[in-house]
């Protein structure tokens, strides 16, 4: 899997994560380098939300309006925060 990056990073990579199809590709990497099951990529959306509530007024600047902010609250919502597999730690 590494032939499939350019060959002046193959020295930066540590590690690298084939998460299965299906979307969410990002959160899925992150939990399984965190040495969770895939399918707990909703709980990355859910520490997500908390970090943008707790810092509601910081984001807000940051992101240029209230407008752009809760789009990105909006994003990041996920039915049924239970999904199959929620606190699967290796």
């Amino acid at each position: 899997m590494l032939d499939q990056f350019h060959l002046c990073i193959h020295d930066s990579i540590e590690n690298i994560v084939d998460v299965k199809a299906g979307g969410k590709y990002g959160y899925r990497a992150i939990v399984a380098l965190l040495g969770m099951c895939e399918d707990s990529w909703s709980l990355v959306h859910n520490h997500l939300l908390k970090e943008l509530s707790k810092w509601s007024d910081e984001y807000i600047n940051l992101l240029g309006g209230i407008e752009r902010f809760e789009e990105l609250k909006r994003s990041l919502l996920v039915d049924g925060l239970s999904m199959e597999c929620n606190l699967c730690f290796f």
